[in-house]
């Protein structure tokens, strides 16, 4: 038996254990009904939504110690049961997070259980203190004696309590047990630290065999893997890998496209197994045109004996073909986007529709529905997604079906759970407008379809289905035309919007309230997409975000949304944003297209206020070359989400943005994660070109940095200095600059893109500029870098910009040449203003 040794400073972190993993069990639990408002969460937090699941879960779990499991008595690779289910023991690497972290989402309530092993060495006999942080429940024993039961069991919300044990000399067993009821998105992790003052040793048990210097080598190897691009639109899609060892490795990359398929899913997962030379600095995994098109994340594995090594990145991957031009009619760019749905798509419901449209093969389309039915049946979250899209078949293509189908598809309609005001035991959410909206849609709809039937969850009949329906539209419609998106500009989230609305105007009789009401809501949305838009992409400040749309814009929604409405933007796989409006006649107004791009010399100027309870003031300022918007004094200095603050963009690659990253690691599972989000959330404040975002980070919060996005090789050229970063493309300029300066990370996954500031009080300026008003990129960074900054942290900032003039920001406002630029609430149709410099 021999050890993986590592030194645990004072204050340290234990983060290196063995695992074997997450087990999980189903949650069977009482069915229940739920209460809450639309959107309330988004301003008091999910607690004010707690699940009657969870709180069945803790009565069951409160007292019941989890079975005690030593892992330490397990060789690598040996399998341990729990809940039926077997897994082999692996070493977790943490790739500098500072726990153990298995966050991940579900679609339907799960149990979860993970067991860990590490051994302390101590110099000393010692009574040591300890701080245990979770989300979940953690159980911990030292040296077989039970140390705490932790089992706060907040759903995503961090708790902290200090314990004490007595630590031998020399080795000691420390076993810990996480266990959580996981409802979607779950953060499921803890974190052990040491609070006393030895130099403990980290000791990670092995067989003699293994090669510990072979897997620290390997280890180090996937700590500097990066993509070298951003997003690869053709060729050869290669990882740089350099192989540090005097042999050939053996690689497998474990990867899915980003994809809504709500049965089956695995089946989507590629495995690729490689063997990387001796002395080779880079893995060619595939051409790009072998995948479909989309954002992926890869895990990259490397084995060393019985050792495998593994770590998450992602990058995007497209065709140039799509982005070529589309037909010159919006009917053309409708029948185009079905085809390639129907010869490319995964198999979800919006291929089987896209089939259905396209005159294709009706028992394939049938065989597709029957399979995604069974995802629905069992009410897993974003059924509500695919629902909405089922009924638009029975109502087109009903006839096309099968019997056995349309006898499933009426079925599941008739067991869904349609509010929350039906009891269920599943973990669907309600509470966000766009769910709210198809839920009610789908409701509507069903009790149309099937008046006279008895809908089991509510006990009701369709009719009384459908008035119910009709009520909660009401309610929707209301708050929307009055406050409109909470969610305010995500392109995550407005596709769902679109979805829905589509929907109902395609499923209303023409003439009703309802289809009136889409199609009122629709040119609303569209005529947003049209301020929002630049050079095919809406990349924006956002109420909520996701990697997969900041980094992936030529496969976002909204960019396909831009392709068919206006032929700007690209077509792309993004089925759920554009199949209820390819399937239907909604024509966006042709006045839009006036906002999509401006005039040489001329800049738009765009301010709303809208969300819950006029949640959000929003700036947006573009011209031809260059967009800047922010969220403007939004919450500052408490904790974030998944909101983005500050956005700079040239083009769908080349942009910037500035975050406090909400998890330690790249491509985690958090909500905020390491590059959506920020962990604090900034005071932000923007005047035309130029924004302003005042950082003060909890002093909890794991991560003592803010960093920008900025990735170097989508620019044409870049200036970097020791506060500031500039860069060019296409006649547009953008940079950033940080206050407590910046270091550009040259290793890892988030080499040449990412550059960090230190220091939990931080400023950082963005700024973007044309070529019209600067001669050079060298002119640009040296209006940003010379600027005038004065600044008390956490309470005032001033800026003096050459052409803008004296920016105050403070808490209590932010004024530009001694008064205010802003005239907020603006109200949610906003105020647009052309400038002509």
């Amino acid at each position: 038996m021999k050890h993986f040794i590592y030194n645990l400073e004072p204050e340290g972190y234990i983060n290196r254990f063995l695992t074997a993993g997450t087990f999980c069990r189903p949650g069977e639990y009482a069915r229940a009904t739920l209460s809450g408002t639309v959107n309330e969460w988004l301003e008091k937090g999910f607690s004010v939504y707690e699940n009657p699941c969870r709180r069945e879960m803790i009565g069951q779990r409160t007292g019941a110690l989890p079975e005690y499991v030593d892992l330490s008595g397990y060789g690598l690779g040996a399998e341990v049961e729990v809940f039926g289910c077997r897994k082999p023991v692996e070493l977790y690497f943490p790739f500098g997070n500072q726990g153990v972290d298995f966050s991940e989402f579900y679609f339907n309530p799960t149990y979860l259980r993970t067991y860990c092993y590490t051994g302390l060495f101590a110099p000393e006999e010692e009574r040591a203190e300890f701080e245990l942080q979770t989300c979940g429940g953690l159980t911990l024993w030292v040296n077989g004696q039970l140390v705490e039961d932790f089992i706060p069991f907040t759903r995503n919300m961090v708790k902290r309590r200090r314990v004490s044990a007595a630590l031998c000399r020399g080795m000691n067993k420390i076993v810990v047990c996480l266990e959580d009821l996981a409802e979607r998105d779950t953060d499921y992790y803890f974190r052990l630290r040491y609070l006393g003052d030895q130099k403990l040793k980290i000791c990670i048990p092995v067989e003699d065999e293994v090669d510990v210097d072979e897997v620290d080598r390997l280890e180090g190897m996937l700590k500097d893997m990066a993509f070298d691009r951003e997003v690869y639109l053709g060729g050869p899609v290669e990882l740089s890998l350099e192989n540090p060892l005097g042999r050939q490795v053996d690689i497998e990359a474990v990867y899915k496209p980003v994809a809504d398929k709500i049965a089956r899913s695995e089946t989507l997962v590629r495995r690729s197994k490689y063997r990387l030379a001796a002395g080779a600095g880079s893995l060619r995994l595939f051409d790009a045109e072998r995948e479909l098109p989309g954002f992926y994340y890869f895990t990259i594995g490397c084995r060393a004996g019985r050792v495998w090594v593994k770590r998450k990145i992602a990058t995007q991957i497209f065709n140039r073909e799509l982005l070529l031009a589309g037909p010159d009619t919006l009917e053309g760019r409708k029948r185009r986007a079905l085809q390639y749905l129907a010869d490319t798509e995964v198999d979800n419901v919006y291929k089987a529709a896209a089939i259905l449209a396209t005159g294709g093969d009706r028992k394939r389309a049938g065989s597709i529905i029957l399979e995604e039915l069974a995802g629905i049946d069992a009410r897993k979250d974003c059924s509500d997604f695919h629902l909405i899209v089922v009924l638009q078949i029975v109502k087109r293509f009903g006839e096309l079906l099968e019997p056995n189908v349309r006898e499933e598809v009426r079925r599941v309609i008739l067991n869904f759970r349609y509010w929350i005001d039906e009891p269920g035991n599943d973990v669907m959410w309600f509470f966000s407008e766009n769910h709210a909206l198809l839920f009610h849609i789908c409701q509507y709809y069903a009790g149309t379809l099937y008046p006279d039937e008895v809908f089991a969850c509510s006990g009701r009949t369709g009719r009384l289905q459908r008035e119910r329906a009709e009520e909660l539209l009401e309610e929707w419609f209301g708050t929307f035309f009055g406050e409109y998106i909470t969610e305010w500009n995500s392109n995550a989230y407005i596709p769902v919007d679109v979805l829905g609305l589509c929907g109902l105007h395609n499923l209303a009789e023409k003439g009703s309230r309802w289809h009136t009401a889409a199609e009122k809501a629709l040119d609303v949305i569209f005529r947003d997409l049209a301020l929002l838009a630049h050079r095919g992409a809406v990349m924006t400040t956002f109420g909520r975000s996701y990697e997969k749309e900041n980094k992936g814009n030529y496969a976002a929604g909204t960019t396909a949304l831009l392709y068919i409405a206006y032929n700007k933007g690209n077509l792309n796989r993004a089925a759920l944003a554009y199949i209820s409006f390819a399937l239907g006649d909604y024509r966006p107004q042709a006045e839009n297209e006036a906002f999509l791009e401006t005039a040489e010399g001329e800049a738009l100027e765009y301010r709303k206020t809208q969300g819950y309870k006029g949640h959000v003031n929003l700036y947006l300022y573009k011209d031809r070359y260059a967009q800047l918007s922010t969220a403007v004094n939004f919450r500052p200095f408490t904790p974030g989400y998944q909101e983005h603050i500050m956005q700079a963009t040239l083009d769908m690659t080349a942009q910037m943005y500035v975050s406090h990253p909400g998890e330690v690691q790249p491509y985690g599972n958090g909500r905020p994660n390491y590059w959506t989000g920020n962990g604090t959330l900034p005071l932000a404040a923007q005047y035309r070109n130029l924004g302003i975002m005042m950082y003060r980070l909890d002093p909890e919060h794991p991560v003592d940095f803010t960093h920008v996005y900025a990735p170097l090789m989508e620019f044409s050229s870049y200036i970097g200095g020791e506060y500031t970063v500039a860069a060019c493309k296409d006649g547009g300029y953008v940079g950033a600059r940080a206050v407590n300066g910046l270091r550009m990370e040259e290793s890892g996954p988030c080499r040449y893109r990412e550059f960090k500031s230190p220091g939990r009080d931080n400023l950082w300026i963005l700024k973007i500029g044309n070529c019209r008003e600067y001669p050079s990129l060298e002119a640009f960074y040296e209006s940003l870098d010379g600027m005038e900054i004065h600044w008390e942290p956490g309470v005032r900032a001033e800026v003096r910009d050459a052409r803008l003039g004296r920016m105050v920001l403070t808490r209590d406002g932010f004024t530009v040449n001694g008064s205010s630029p802003y005239d907020y609430p603006a109200g949610n149709a906003g105020t647009v203003r052309r400038i002509w410099e």
